[in-house]
């Protein structure tokens, strides 16, 4: 985990001192979908949002397609079992077929409320997220999203984790 901190925090770095602020639109996401699906012991459902911003560092051409930038992220989750999370981090989103299709990779810190809900090591935690859409009509994209949530052992001794995949809905504006 901490090799991806300083990646990320490198990478935010770079992109800074070489590139202008690019804007695109803001991204405003919510799913629906099921809590610690791996390990499975405590399944329950779950309710997610999450807010990209439009403004970020870098962009351009990369893997065929067009990179959007590093763009700041917030967010959260709750599930059935009173547990909940917020979280802050960036999102990396490409977009090919002229913004039909888009990835994004999202990494971030969090803070953690366990409620009745599966045992994670404490409050500190972090934020790891994949996500793919398709742009359904203008302004409107549906997915999958598949998020990570741990210690890595680096807070806490304690490091069960947790995942969540949940279909989503995002706006653009």
């Amino acid at each position: 985990m901490r090799l991806v901190a300083g990646f990320v925090l490198g990478l935010a770095a770079w992109l800074g001192a070489t590139s202008v602020m690019a804007a695109d639109k803001a991204v405003l996401t919510v799913g629906i979908g099921q809590y610690d699906i791996i390990p499975n012991d405590k399944k329950s459902a779950a309710a997610h949002v999450q807010y990209r911003f439009a403004d970020g560092f870098g962009g351009g051409k990369a893997l065929g397609g067009k990179f959007l930038g590093l763009k700041p992220l917030i967010g959260g989750f709750i599930n059935a079992d009173k547990g909940g999370l917020v979280f802050a981090g960036f999102a990396l989103p490409l977009q090919w077929g002229n913004g039909l299709f888009e990835f994004e990779p999202s990494a971030g810190i969090a803070a953690y409320r366990q409620g009745d809900s599966t045992f994670l090591g404490g409050t500190a935690q972090f934020h790891l997220g994949l996500q793919g859409s398709v742009r359904v009509i203008r302004g409107v994209r549906a997915g999958l999203g598949l998020t990570h949530v741990s210690n890595a052992q680096v807070l806490h001794k304690k490091n069960r984790g947790t995942n969540i995949l949940m279909g989503t809905v995002g706006w653009e504006f």
